[in-house]
């Protein structure tokens, strides 16, 4: 009964002084582009999105087609980046009172970045050019998966068939299923796209240039050449992957504990407000930090509370050394959650050393 209550106690002792959030971080790939990505964002996630309009003198014939097309790629990749990028995107092409015809080009953008970032809230902007496709269509011999199915499943029939009249021995010489070939439609095409990054506080920019060949058809025996705008979406959902791994950091995500009780009340009420500005209806990470520092300041750098918070507030934006050092000076110290602030140290630690 004792031990019960113990544990009780303690189980209200831990809910009453932390709050637990998911916190999402930054993951990049252990190789030298992952690791220039990393010094080149430095935590940036919210992204403006913006697509070049198309150009009657770049499409020509094409120009219609072009247009239907580019209306429908900041959709395409928002889908794609919303799955598994760190970046949280922001429509540009929505905000006609932001972006005019002069400011939508990756010039007009660089030269207004820093306007444009305090009116969205973007840290960085993803500008999409895409020059006019190369295509053509051929006639290829084509599987027809259909046909080869329906084969096999005849050649049983006629085996099991076989065998019940001539049960009394094996059976020999059995039809196999062949190869079905159809001339078949197809468009190979070529879309080249260049994505540019750039940084809103400092006008660094990182280039992504895709040229990725893509084989198109309607499916075996249709003879039509693919459609030139199905054709681009196919060859665009094809590309986009390659955008992401180029530019955007993958997004982990770990259950971690923000500490909000202190003994000085002032001290507790600036953990409660960073643990309020993260959990609100719009969460900010950054007003959480400032809310933090606040604590730290107050306390003379001996909070570990506080320190703890700064700690998991850089594990967040992928400084995972800031972070290991903060969680370490955490542990120093003292406090009831040492083993787990340990623990948080080591995984900082190990993110760290996977991209240095």
């Amino acid at each position: 009964m004792r031990r019960n209550l113990l544990y009780i106690f303690i189980a209200c002792f831990i809910y009453a002084s932390c709050r637990s959030v998911r916190v999402e971080y930054p993951y990049y790939p252990q190789t030298k582009e992952g690791r220039e990505l990393r010094v080149f964002l430095k935590g940036v996630r919210n992204v403006g999105l913006a697509v070049e309009p198309p150009k009657s003198d770049v499409w020509m014939e094409d120009y219609d087609v072009s247009r239907s097309f580019l209306a429908v790629v900041p959709e395409k990749i928002f889908e794609a980046f919303s799955n598994d990028s760190y970046f949280k995107l922001i429509d540009l092409s929505k905000r006609a009172d932001i972006l005019n015809e002069q400011t939508f080009s990756l010039t007009g953008i660089t030269q207004n970045r820093i306007e444009m970032g305090k009116l969205l809230g973007a840290e960085a902007i993803l500008y999409i050019s895409v020059a006019r496709p190369v295509s053509e269509c051929t006639i290829e011999m084509r599987a027809d998966y259909w046909a080869m199915g329906v084969q096999a499943l005849q050649v049983a029939a006629a085996v099991n068939q076989n065998r019940r009249y001539r049960s009394y021995g094996p059976v020999y010489g059995a039809p196999q299923s062949q190869p079905v070939m159809r001339p078949t439609g197809v468009r190979r095409i070529l879309l080249p796209i260049e994505a540019s990054l750039v940084r809103v506080d400092t006008g660094e920019m990182k280039k992504a240039v895709i040229t990725k060949p893509v084989v198109v058809d309607n499916g075996a025996g249709d003879t039509n050449c693919p459609a030139m705008l199905d054709s681009l979406s196919k060859a665009l959902d094809e590309t986009i992957p390659e955008i992401e791994a180029r530019l955007s950091p993958r997004v982990k995500s770990e259950n971690v504990s923000i500490f909000i009780k202190d003994e000085d009340p002032e001290i507790e009420s600036y953990l409660t407000e960073g643990y309020e500005e993260i959990k609100g209806e719009t969460p900010s990470f950054q007003r959480a930090k400032a809310a933090w520092e606040k604590a730290d300041q107050k306390a003379k750098g001996k909070s570990w509370a506080a320190k703890a918070n700064l700690a998991t507030y850089y594990f967040s934006q992928g400084d995972f050394e800031k972070a290991s050092e903060l969680y370490d000076q955490a542990v120093k110290l003292g406090g009831p959650e040492e083993s787990y602030l340990i623990d948080l140290r080591k995984l900082s630690s190990s993110a760290a050393e996977a991209i240095e």
